[in-house]
């Protein structure tokens, strides 16, 4: 089966919004009838580009659709506070004007990489949008602390969205070749374009503002697990030389959440659905069509940032030495 891609454009709360969504080719209908619509959501200055490795794959028996997020891509850049909420709210928005031309949109699949991990965790909070069945989390956001250096002294300088504008286009192609990901020359020529565009040195600075300080990641899935009834069924995908988050995420979610399972993949660094595709993709449909247990945040359970401020404000005791 031959997948195509079919670009759409729509204004959704402060701005238009990009997507690509793939279809076999020749297909007159917008729908895959067999599966629930799967929803991919990039990270940070990337694009919906991103799943192209595995997005066909995954269009053979499910309606795929890959977001641009707003900031990024194709997508508007409105003078907006890029936080984690500003996100999710948009992104829910998108979702239900989906639901609304289509019924199957009642229950999706979300896959989130990077800081589209986190945001996807921020979707488990909006009372509007669709009910998100199963949850995968690529080299996710949110699941820990630290984060690479570079992204934290970013986060504390105003120079990026000041000055860093003229730089965008030339710091991505360097970016990629730093990172990896395994982009071809078209892929990285197009990201250098986007990325160029005015006002993504904006959202760029905003986003990591909002999302890091010097210690490193601000919020944590639970911060606000505490708020949801339940937790859907949830998978962690991660590469072992993993540059920008720590593989070691991977394997604390287990300590703080039960019923989640891990999927490491030894020579892959923050792109493991581009740079082990072959691998990626299986194990992704495995998760998303096999029944799964829900995911369980355990009794007790506290952020590493909760837990460590916790701490600081215990109240210390003295044995007083005894007197006369």
């Amino acid at each position: 089966m031959t997948i195509a891609t079919r670009s759409h454009v729509r204004f959704v709360l402060s701005g238009d919004l990009h997507w690509e969504e793939y279809v076999p080719r020749g297909s007159h209908s917008r729908r895959v009838e067999t599966g629930r619509p799967l929803v991919l959501l990039h990270g940070l200055s990337d694009s919906c580009r991103t799943w192209n490795r595995v997005a066909p794959g995954l269009a053979a028996h499910r309606r795929v659709v890959a977001l641009d997020l707003p900031g990024h891509g194709r997508s508007a850049r409105p003078d907006a506070t890029y936080d984690p909420g500003f996100y999710a709210r948009t992104v829910s928005a998108w979702l239900e004007g989906l639901r609304a031309e289509d019924p199957h949109f009642d229950a999706i699949d979300v896959v989130g990489h990077s800081l589209g991990g986190g945001i996807a965790q921020r979707l488990l909070l909006e009372s509007v949008g669709p009910r998100i069945r199963r949850l995968g989390l690529v080299s996710a956001g949110g699941l820990g602390v630290e984060v690479a250096l570079p992204l934290r002294l970013a986060a504390m300088s105003g120079a990026i969205e000041l000055t860093g504008q003229y730089l965008m286009g030339v710091g991505t192609r360097a970016g990629m070749r730093v990172l990896g990901g395994d982009f071809d020359a078209e892929d990285r020529k197009h990201l250098a374009a986007v990325n160029a565009r005015a006002g993504t040195a904006r959202a760029l600075a905003r986003t990591l503002k909002s999302a890091l300080d010097y210690r490193g990641q601000r919020e944590h899935l639970l911060d606000h697990a505490h708020r949801l009834e339940r937790l859907p069924p949830i998978r962690v995908f991660w590469g072992d030389k993993d540059q920008v988050i720590p593989v070691s995420h991977a394997q604390d979610i287990s300590r703080f959440v039960d019923g989640v399972s891990v999927r490491r993949f030894a020579r892959a660094g923050h792109y493991p659905h581009r740079e082990a595709a072959a691998d990626f993709l299986p194990e992704l449909v495995s998760f998303l069509d096999q029944d799964q247990p829900d995911a369980r945040v355990r009794l007790g359970a506290r952020s590493p940032r909760a837990a460590r401020r916790e701490t600081s404000h215990a109240p210390t005791h003295r044995r007083l030495a005894p007197t006369g």
